[in-house]
């Protein structure tokens, strides 16, 4: 894998996003991620990524008050958090599963609390039920990061009333095999179904290349 290194460009990024579908373990991603937080930020800007802005955005829409608490799921190295403290927000946690990433999101000192985990499967977070307004989780539903076996644990910490805000590139719904052909807002649609929360906006931000179309769920927990 290639090493962090000053002067990323476009270019490089590309390169490197690509290895990502080839991380296929825990211990591999946390190497990718650790090995990137260096330049993640240099890196992302190279490629125009509106990702942590433009859910932050959507999130001012939902979440009027300030003072609302918010976690930052997958956090990386702050991206998000930024964006929601320079619109105002003053109590945000943070939890990603890359030590290194969280700790140059340590240094922006935006954060209240900052947890290094990974989330899925028998991972359960140690936090109560209903202990936020709102969780925001941009760019985690990827190759060989977050699946649909984490939204139980997402509604369990947010309080009734409360919303989830999911983005991902679109295109990952048809390339992961987890989430194509339907799998994923079917794995959402159930959950909905059994009364867990209900969608109130699925937000589509088109780009002159569609690849790099995303999109926004937006749940409300019920």
């Amino acid at each position: 894998m290639a090493m962090a290194e000053s002067g990323w460009t476009k270019e490089k990024t590309v390169e490197f996003i690509a290895i990502q579908k080839d991380m296929d373990t825990k211990e591999k991603l946390g190497q990718y991620f650790d090995e990137w937080a260096p330049n993640y930020d240099q890196a992302v800007t190279s490629m125009g990524y509106i990702g942590p802005s433009l859910t932050a955005n959507l999130l001012q829409k939902y979440v009027k008050s300030k003072d609302a608490r918010i976690f930052d799921v997958a956090s990386g190295t702050g991206l998000v958090g930024e964006v929601l403290a320079g619109s105002g927000y003053t109590n945000i946690d943070a939890v990603d599963g890359s030590a290194a990433s969280i700790e140059v999101a340590r240094k922006k000192n935006i954060y209240t609390n900052l947890y290094v985990q990974w989330l899925g499967g028998d991972n359960k977070l140690n936090i109560n039920n209903d202990s936020y307004d709102a969780i925001i989780c941009v760019g985690a539903f990827a190759f060989n990061q977050l699946e649909s076996d984490v939204l139980p644990e997402f509604i369990r910490v947010v309080k009734p009333g409360g919303y989830i805000l999911i983005n991902m590139r679109t295109r990952w719904l048809r390339l992961v095999s987890q989430f194509s052909d339907g799998k994923l807002e079917g794995d959402m649609a159930k959950l909905e179904n059994e009364g867990k929360w209900k969608l109130v906006e699925r937000h589509v931000k088109e780009e002159k290349d569609s690849e790099q179309n995303v999109v926004t769920f937006i749940h409300q927990i019920c």
